[in-house]
């Protein structure tokens, strides 16, 4: 596994923020004037509402005129679209007219904008597949089906499903919801400025913490209010997938320290269960100036995923500490017909790893190594494993001079060639 970090000071503050909102682009909108709270303005599914055809499974739908807006999922039907995007000073209701036990909304795979003092209230069970939500300043999302009890009618399921909340007034607003966090993908909430978190699955008193409140009819708040309360004060945590050199590039800051004596970078593929230690950070220990924190993971799993960060804050005394959760989506490895790879591949010899693409290919574990220097001297790569094997190639291209190396690998009857470049 190879890994890098550095940290680095700065001089100046940093605006706290949610991440950046993916674009969000319209593809049909209701023009039509907006009713009031007493009366909201009827949305339907036929295009005469519409001034472009209805947004369909996978369009996005833009409400665009000041008022209130009730769109209402008929019969057994369940509407399903790839998103909306509420302009500001819009209140739209996502509702159904009877009590069945199907969705009232499926919206999947695009994404939902909540701009300056627009409500989205969701009223009937919804589900919600890889979308990203944004909610601006002053916006808000309601989950509070008008339909609870026994059943499914108050069950909201989010699968792969990453809210932005822009600063402290973007607000999420749970009622008599039962929370359903699909355990692969789940829930991703950035901007959350609480603090208060679950004490032994018992929410905190008050029903409100930071801009995310919820009510005595909310089930499993719990699995939302996964972030903690941490000594230091925070500026950002984020992370980036960089294709070109195939890393995730995770970055945070902080405003203020005491006593903070480092980081350790865990991360957890597929799901936020399965926890690993994949590096470690130094803090500055007291600090009141902004600092910033860099720590980038080359280890990728070659099938792709989607990866899950956090940071353990760890105090001189020993308490500790955890960050928010984020995510990043990584594609699977193009292996070009290859059975291996090398990375980080141009290397500055500082690290580098051999990996096996198609486990299947490797019958009786017996590999062997040769590396090829430019002036074509030949050396043979001796270990008992591939981690091994790594760490003695890495010996021969530290203090090695510039240029393009070959890996001959054999094993069983065949034989590879990588190239690698040694910058």
């Amino acid at each position: 596994m190879v890994y890098a970090f550095m940290v680095f000071a700065m001089s100046c503050p940093l605006e706290i923020n949610g991440q950046e909102c993916p674009s969000c682009s319209a593809t049909t909108s209701n023009t039509q004037a907006a009713g009031t709270l007493a009366n909201p303005r009827a949305v339907s599914n036929n295009n005469a509402v519409w001034n472009s055809n209805f947004p369909g499974t996978s369009g996005i739908a833009r409400f665009s005129n000041v008022g209130f807006y009730r769109w209402v999922a008929g019969g057994n039907n369940t509407v399903q679209i790839g998103g909306l995007i509420l302009e500001a000073g819009v209140t739209l209701i996502l509702d159904r007219s009877n009590d069945g036990v199907f969705e009232a909304f499926n919206i999947e795979g695009g994404c939902i904008v909540v701009k300056n003092n627009a409500v989205l209230d969701f009223r009937y069970f919804t589900a919600l597949e890889f979308v990203n939500i944004c909610v601006e300043p002053g916006g808000k999302v309601i989950f509070d089906s008008r339909r609870g009890g026994a059943g499914v009618r108050d069950d909201f399921t989010f699968d792969n499903v990453v809210i932005n909340l822009q600063d402290p007034t973007a607000t999420l607003e749970f009622g008599d919801a039962d929370i359903q966090i699909l355990a692969e993908d789940g829930l991703v909430i950035n901007g959350w400025s609480g603090e208060n978190i679950c004490e032994n699955n018992i929410p905190p008193a008050g029903g409100v913490s930071g801009n995310i409140s919820w009510t005595s009819g909310t089930i499993n708040i719990c699995d939302v209010l996964n972030l903690s309360v941490l000594p230091v004060e925070w500026l950002y945590f984020n992370a980036d997938f960089l294709g070109q050199e195939r890393l995730v590039r995770v970055q945070w800051g902080t405003s203020k320290e005491w006593e903070n004596s480092h980081f350790e970078i865990l991360r957890s593929v597929g799901d936020i269960r399965s926890w690993q230690k994949i590096g470690e950070v130094n803090g500055l220990g007291w600090s009141d100036i902004p600092v910033d924190y860099r720590f980038e993971d080359l280890a990728l799993p070659l099938t792709g995923g989607v990866i899950y960060y956090q940071l353990k804050q760890i105090d001189l005394n020993g308490s500790f500490s955890y960050s928010k959760t984020i995510s990043v989506r990584v594609p699977p490895t193009a292996n070009n017909g290859k059975i291996w790879r090398v990375f980080p591949n141009p290397t500055s010899g500082d690290k580098l790893s051999i990996e096996l693409l198609d486990l299947g290919a490797l019958k009786d574990g017996s590999v062997q190594v040769r590396l090829i220097q430019p002036n074509g001297i030949t050396r043979f790569i001796d270990g008992n494993n591939l981690n091994v094997i790594s760490e003695n190639i890495l010996i021969q291209l530290i203090g090695a001079t510039k240029g393009v190396y070959i890996l001959e690998i054999s094993w069983g009857q065949k034989v590879e060639y990588l190239k690698v470049l040694r910058k």
